[in-house]
């Protein structure tokens, strides 16, 4: 018996009951051919473009009905959980601006939206006897976990940020991993129907990753930026967009293709500080694009808007390293050093800290 830890998502649309009553038959099917060719575009592209082998070897996926259902299980767990947390925002974003949304949003219609469910678990990748009696000599995945992790997806109602719901098991993961830029509401203890006990869910409400947009399928990439644009303009803008939205224009910023965006990127950020609930990821884009912004740069502004963020997470390494860049840059080296040890006393191991510390040590003497 061959034993994994796999990351698995599955993923479907959302009252899928009720659209059906609201729609025609065409229409129904039109909304399901479409689902199945983004799913499949998003997640045969994603598989490839991130180095995964596929069929069977370190992943696997498959689309049923309105059903996504992915596992992931290379040696990495942690990869596993950001290429899980990737696909997620990416198979959400690629719906939102799909042909059938993008006309349903054009008669000023509620669009159809993804649930999502992620955890991780130990599986069992067997041949099982029956299914070579069948022909059918591929190994099968079963466990526990797969079933918890199709009621977490049914949780993901309930949410009212990004509707992607993960379980303890990744959530303490991606607690003790500081590379996955994640934040999760706090838990909800939910009883699932065949499982007899509570059991803790979080719903994903910030996922700030600059490969979101550069890493979508040609196909998709052509004109999304504007579809994902005019989403926001729409009466009841979902607040995840606003934050992938955002951290596309600060990557092309940073990469000096797009210097005029900080106008519109400030605009956005003041918009969504209106609609996401979780406000510190808005203030470190915010301080960012004061602090780098040609059209807008005010370090005063800034700095404000990190110490926003500060307040609200005493411990936000990112606001802290930058408020610690601009205090260098004010010429406030005392301030500056002490802001540089306070990352430090948090994070020891941090190289920029270490290096900067090191320096006002030096001058000391």
């Amino acid at each position: 018996m061959n034993e994994n830890i796999a990351t698995i998502l599955f993923a479907d649309l959302m009252n899928s009951t009720e659209l059906a009553k609201n729609l025609t038959l065409l229409e129904y099917d039109d909304m399901l051919v479409d689902f199945q060719n983004t799913m499949f575009e998003v997640v045969s592209h994603h598989i490839d473009y991130f180095g995964y082998q596929g069929d069977g070897v370190d992943s696997e996926w498959s689309i049923s009905g309105d059903e996504l259902r992915v596992f992931l299980y290379s040696e990495n767990v942690g990869y596993d959980i950001l290429n899980a947390l990737l696909i997620a925002t990416k198979i959400k974003l690629a719906w939102l601006s799909s042909a059938f949304n993008q006309k349903v949003l054009n008669e000023g219609r509620l669009v159809s939206r993804i649930g999502v469910g992620i955890n991780c678990g130990k599986v069992i990748k067997d041949v099982r006897p029956w299914r070579v009696k069948i022909g059918k000599a591929q190994p099968n995945i079963e466990g526990y976990a797969i079933n918890l992790t199709k009621r977490i997806e049914s949780a993901s109602r309930e949410g009212s940020v990004y509707q992607i719901m993960v379980g303890a098991s990744l959530y303490k993961r991606c607690q003790q991993n500081k590379h996955i830029n994640v934040a999760f509401s706090h838990p909800r203890s939910l009883v699932f129907k065949g499982l007899g006990q509570k059991i803790p869910v979080y719903e994903v409400i910030s996922f700030v990753n600059f490969e979101v947009l550069p890493s979508m399928p040609d196909s998709i990439k052509e004109g999304l930026l504007e579809k994902v644009e005019y989403t926001v303009s729409d009466a009841m803008p979902e607040p995840w967009v606003f934050i992938v939205l955002l951290r596309s224009y600060i990557s092309m910023m940073a990469a000096n293709s797009e210097n005029s965006l900080d106008v519109k990127a400030v605009e956005l950020a003041e918009q969504a500080l209106e609609v996401v609930d979780y406000k510190p990821v808005i203030y470190n884009m915010l301080g960012w694009l004061y602090t780098h912004g040609e059209n807008v740069r005010n370090l005063e502004m800034a700095f404000h808007y990190f110490d926003q963020c500060l307040a609200l997470e005493p411990k936000n390494e990112a606001a802290l390293l930058h408020r610690a860049r601009i205090l260098e840059k004010m010429g406030q080296t005392d301030l500056a050093r002490h802001a540089y040890q306070e990352i430090l006393f948090q994070n020891r191991h941090h190289a920029e800290a270490q290096r900067k510390v090191a320096q006002y040590k030096t001058a000391q003497v």
